[in-house]
């Protein structure tokens, strides 16, 4: 049912496969980040018994569509205004709906917009998973901000089963992880091959470049040489297309006069976005209406 990506290859780091119950049904939501799109397309990949995905089709859902649409051309396309009359699906099926890059400018706008989305899709849905870290504290209080959707909401969290930070975080293994490159490549770029597909889009959204203008290279180029900025660090997630990741690195660094440089083996892998989806095919099939420590008690418990 699904095919190869063109270009795309395996996780340099590989997490267990794991077998997963073709017998479970049902709907998940998926409401997440552009930045962590590659994620969200090599989780739905390796699903080889999903059936059906609807994606909100918008300005924010373009990459992910062009991405998926090569693994999965009869994937279905809705309409906002559509997320709450989908149609019913044999087996397991998916609703994914990708949020604006410019929310995480605003975390309690973030935190809104998506609680919203999540509302909306609840009785659509058995489980919906947040492909997103606490991103500037926007979702640090989970249960509170969730306690008015059914459906049981999962975010990705680490093997200590604390929120990871943000979409750097999250390949990284979590805050521990993310320390750990902190110490080793401090007054660094960092780039992962989702971050440098959108650079342009996303530069001026940073905390560090507040107060620029969009597309103001020149107040950023000096902004980046007042902190000392000169070098770019590829942060190879092992998804993603790898000459389009190396061509937008090289258009960055060509921009800024970085230099280049690449992260070396043991510092990424993609369990951080596995066990999410796990623990969301598992409370599909057993733990429907679990919410908050029970949710992390009963998937501690399946996961071990």
């Amino acid at each position: 049912m699904v095919g190869t990506f063109p270009m795309w290859r395996a996780p340099s780091i590989a997490y267990r496969s794991g077998v997963i119950d073709t017998s479970i049904g049902g709907r998940m939501g998926i409401v997440g980040c552009p930045i962590l799109e590659d994620e969200i397309v090599y989780l739905l990949d390796r699903d080889r018994e999903l059936g059906d995905i609807f994606v909100v089709e918008d300005e924010h859902s373009q990459s992910l569509l062009r991405k998926l649409r090569l693994l999965r051309p009869d994937l279905l396309t809705v309409k906002e205004a559509e997320v709450t009359e989908l149609p019913n699906s044999e087996g397991r099926s998916c609703l994914v709906w990708m949020k604006s890059f410019g929310l995480h400018e605003d975390p309690k706008k973030l935190a809104k917009e998506v609680v919203i989305a999540a509302k909306l899709i609840d009785e659509q849905c058995s489980v919906i998973l947040l492909a997103y870290g606490l991103c500037g504290n926007a979702f640090k209080d989970m249960n509170l901000l969730f306690e008015e959707v059914r459906s049981p909401v999962v975010i990705l969290t680490d093997e200590k089963g604390q929120i990871v930070d943000d979409c750097i975080a999250a390949p990284l293994g979590g805050t521990d992880g993310y320390l750990r490159l902190l110490k080793r490549y401090a007054g660094v770029f960092y780039m992962t091959p989702a971050w440098a597909e959108h650079w342009r889009d996303l530069i001026n959204k940073m905390e560090f470049t507040k107060g620029t203008e969009g597309g103001d290279l020149e107040t950023l180029k000096m902004l980046f040489e007042i902190a000392g900025y000169n070098r770019v660090l590829r942060i190879d997630t092992g998804i993603g297309d790898r000459d389009i990741f190396h061509e937008k690195v090289r258009e960055f660094s060509k921009e800024f006069n970085f230099i280049e440089v690449d992260l070396e083996p043991g510092f990424v892998s993609t369990k951080v976005v596995e066990d999410a989806y796990h623990k969301c095919l598992g409370l599909m099939k057993d733990g429907k209406g679990m919410k908050g420590e029970k949710v992390d008690q009963w998937a501690s418990a399946i996961l071990s």
